[in-house]
């Protein structure tokens, strides 16, 4: 665990939380512990408000690329979908509270899915990939919901790509794009994990900032054979390269940085 990671919760209280960002979207019960579905918005009316005064000021179009899976077949490896129908209506919400927002969504159930997502290197759904409307960018991305405190980095994802920028130095931008090769940042995270936006965050602006790195959040309770395979104790946990290197904890920059660095071989 690193000294700014909390332990991760078990799966029964994973989406459940007490604080205001992690409540602005409203915590569900999981479909297959008997309970039936209620079908509800997500977004309540005053964080509906909240959330449309945040993007009345995007000067770029967003578009959010969805993959989810409707097949109900559990095969060996292939872990459930828990919340695909409850991200598609999370982004479906948000797509109608700003016009700037698109949203495009792909079925792993069906032929044209699986070749879509073997074009842009999708493995497990619910994935989103976020890149400004009209790029062919595929390396900022998020695996499983981004609900409690990540719909928080959701969020700033959107105000970076959509106004704000990456904001890194040129000096890093040109660093990371004279990598010798690509970089893969694997943050692992709870939506009742406080200390975890500010890692997914990092992640995402050295993946906007240079398509030379990837950089994914990963919701460990919902893929837990990933979480296990790469021994997730604490989160934030950022596995770099697949585990030649990782950051325990919410960093700084410059340790994302020296990192990344180690991980490709490259002398700081």
């Amino acid at each position: 665990m690193g000294g700014n990671g909390v332990k991760v919760p078990e799966r029964e209280g994973a989406l459940y939380s007490g604080t205001p960002l992690s409540d602005i979207v409203r915590p569900w019960r999981y479909p297959y512990r008997g309970i039936p579905e209620v079908s509800m918005a997500l977004l309540g009316p005053k964080e509906q408000e909240i959330v449309r005064e945040r993007l009345a000021n995007l000067s770029r179009d967003v578009e959010m690329v969805l993959f989810t899976d409707s097949s109900t077949l559990i095969a060996p490896g292939k872990e459930p979908c828990l919340y695909c129908k409850e991200t598609k209506q999370l982004l479906e919400e948000l797509v109608g509270l700003s016009e700037k927002l698109h949203l495009v969504v792909h079925d792993l159930a069906t032929p044209e899915g699986k070749e879509k997502a073997q074009a842009y290197k999708v493995e497990a759904a619910p994935t989103l990939i976020l890149r400004e409307k009209g790029s062919e960018a595929i390396n900022l991305r998020y695996r499983g919901i981004p609900a409690g405190y990540e719909f928080a980095s959701l969020l700033e994802d959107i105000e970076m790509l959509g106004r704000d920028g990456h904001g890194l130095p040129e000096n890093v931008v040109q660093e990371l794009n004279n990598l010798p090769e690509e970089v893969v940042l694997q943050v692992f995270v709870t939506p009742t994990c406080p200390y975890c936006p500010q890692a997914v965050r990092t992640a995402h602006r050295l993946a906007y900032a240079s398509p030379k790195v990837w950089g994914e959040m990963i919701e460990a309770n919902e893929f837990p054979a990933l979480s296990d395979r790469y021994r997730i104790h604490g989160v934030p946990d950022t596995v770099i390269n697949h585990g030649k290197e990782r950051i325990l904890g919410a960093q700084p920059l410059s340790q994302f940085l020296q990192a990344i660095q180690r991980a490709v071989g490259v002398r700081a």
